[in-house]
């Protein structure tokens, strides 16, 4: 059997075991992109009072800008910008600690080495399996929230609400493969969890302090969530992404490396 052949049979599988978390996952974030955008008609004139008074501080973390606020500012605001990036990372790095360290400390990866496998080939199955758990999770929550973007009557692109949804997904693969290096490394499923949602929460705190605060302002530098962009308003941050992507083919062979030179728990 290939190589390419026994990757893909180890992501159907992987993909198999989880189509109805994953038909979770997609239908919740789509109906909090759906209920977000049906509040949209009757919320904007409510914000528009109420951005008027607001401290500066304020209007700052809420992205606000000169005038009444777009359906990209209000789709933008928490749902897009601050829910989604916080929450799908949990999706892959979940995926990605299963894969070793959780099958490890169930008995069950020697199990599956013990087949005619390659360990590269788990984890470029385990990535592979990230990929397109995400990209699913991704593409229904798009389809809900549009959805319900046109019964509402909101002026909203299609392509400006993908590429939003879409510009999560290097991010989110980054964190997931991260995940999947540190299960390699520390053995242990709880730790390779903990650790990159330390740091995802981290970098979330940061980005939020800098956008209240202009001292913080600097430090926003270091978190993801500032290198997203606002793709939903045009602000599309390709170099950063590319970047993610590559960080995360990065740590996918590092992973691959550390498993091939260590032993099994049995």
């Amino acid at each position: 059997m290939t190589g390419l052949r026994q990757v893909w049979i180890l992501v159907a599988h992987q993909l198999n075991r989880r189509w109805r978390s994953l038909l979770a996952w997609g239908v919740g974030l789509g109906a909090v992109g759906a209920l977000y955008a049906a509040l949209y008609p009757s919320m904007s004139g409510l914000l528009n009072e109420f951005m008027e008074s607001a401290p500066e501080s304020l209007k700052r973390w809420l992205g606000a800008a000169e005038g009444p606020m777009t359906a990209e500012q209000w789709m933008g605001m928490e749902f897009l910008n601050m829910l989604l990036p916080l929450a799908l990372p949990f999706l892959v790095m979940l995926i990605g600690t299963r894969t070793v360290a959780g099958d490890e400390e169930r008995k069950n990866l020697d199990l599956l080495l013990g087949n005619p496998l390659r360990r590269r080939y788990l984890i470029t199955g385990s990535t592979g399996t990230m990929a397109i758990a995400l990209a699913m999770v991704l593409v229904l929550t798009w389809v809900l929230t549009y959805v319900a973007v046109v019964i509402a009557g909101v002026d909203l692109g299609p392509g400006r609400l993908a590429a939003a949804l879409g510009a999560l997904w290097p991010m989110c693969l980054l964190f997931g493969t991260f995940s999947l290096f540190l299960s390699t490394l520390v053995r242990r499923a709880f730790l390779a969890t903990v650790i990159p949602a330390v740091i995802l929460v981290v970098m979330y705190l940061l980005e939020l302090l800098a956008q209240l605060t202009e001292t913080m302002e600097p430090t926003r530098v270091v978190s993801l969530f500032y290198h997203i962009g606002k793709p939903i308003e045009g602000d599309i941050h390709l170099l950063a992404a590319l970047l993610m992507l590559a960080g995360a083919c990065i740590l996918s062979a590092a992973a691959a490396v550390t498993l091939a030179k260590r032993d099994i728990y049995t």
